[in-house]
């Protein structure tokens, strides 16, 4: 049965292509004209000519993506499930990250290009947003990322700290609260991995954590998101938004040492964290240090100014 060369695309047919020039190349060996060839195997002439002129690949355009067990894929699964996405149009799939921190954006950037054997992808500023976008084209790199969690784990499970770093890069950072205890003050130091609607994603995160890194975190509930407007229109979410934290001081350290973050202010901002708690306890002095350094901004705490 004859193919029809118009449902025949790059992505979408990418096996097809594959069996099509194993056959293309067999039929030349055989002596088949260049057009004999196209019609037997249901793809345009100028492909067939690409493929045995030019020594074209079918797969060179697709960028077949052979994954490898390391931490830096982990690291691009685990924000990909925090706050990445994928979406197709015409026929490319692109993986998107759209976030405030340039400094995020040029670390996923830089690490989805060491997976994939690339240049780092360009870094955008996108201004009506005040947000920065890194997009990268691979077919096949997008299909494994989206088969899921059960397809991932293997890889996930080899090299945990990637995940769990990526996924905390992605939106969340150390917690630290300065408030009264039984009217005393207090200083408590816990590290909130992920925020999501996803029970599954955090139950999961919640098992690696366990099980890979030997340390415990526990689901609170946080509420529901924020009415956000959308073409002029109020939109409420009924579904419920989660936290998946680490509370236990020991636990904290702990995460600090073999996971940690990837982004310079969230790090330092944990090493100060326990530096103060293990110098000053958890009381007045320790209340007292930290908010000689730091200062609390409109959403968390930020080091101020001119200060050692």
């Amino acid at each position: 049965m004859q193919v029809d060369i118009q449902e025949l695309t790059p992505i979408q047919s990418f096996g097809r292509r594959i069996r099509a020039y194993d056959k293309a190349t067999r039929l030349a060996k055989e002596g088949r004209p260049v057009t004999e060839i196209s019609k037997e195997t249901g793809t345009p002439d100028a492909t067939i000519r690409g493929w045995l002129v030019n020594g074209r690949k079918p797969w060179t355009r697709c960028e077949l993506f052979k994954p490898t067990y390391s931490d830096q894929l982990t690291y691009v699964i685990g924000v990909y499930m925090g706050d990445g996405s994928i979406s197709r149009w015409r026929n490319r799939f692109l993986l998107r990250l759209d976030v405030k921190d340039k400094e995020f954006a040029d670390k996923f950037s830089s690490t989805c290009a060491h997976v994939l054997g690339r240049k780092p992808y360009s870094v955008r500023h996108v201004r009506d947003r005040d947000t920065y976008e890194t997009i990268i084209s691979n077919a096949s790199f997008c299909k494994f990322l989206n088969r899921g969690l059960t397809h991932l784990d293997r890889y996930v499970r080899e090299h945990p700290s990637g995940f769990v770093r990526g996924l905390a890069d992605s939106d969340e950072c150390p917690t630290v609260t300065t408030t009264k205890k039984r009217g005393k003050p207090w200083f408590f130091v816990q590290v909130v991995v992920a925020t999501s609607k996803s029970i599954r994603l955090l139950s999961y995160t919640r098992t690696i954590l366990r099980e890979c890194l030997g340390l415990k975190a526990t689901l609170v509930y946080k509420g529901k998101p924020r009415p956000s407007v959308f073409k002029n229109k109020l939109l409420r979410s009924r579904k419920r938004v989660f936290d998946l934290r680490i509370s236990r001081f020991g636990d904290v350290k702990r995460f600090s040492r073999v996971v940690g973050f990837e982004l310079a202010r969230k790090q330092e901002k944990l090493a100060a964290a326990i530096f103060v708690r293990e110098g000053f306890g958890s009381g007045q002095d320790a209340v007292k240090e930290w908010t000689r350094r730091w200062e609390h901004g409109t959403t968390e705490w930020i080091l101020k100014k001119g200060v050692d």
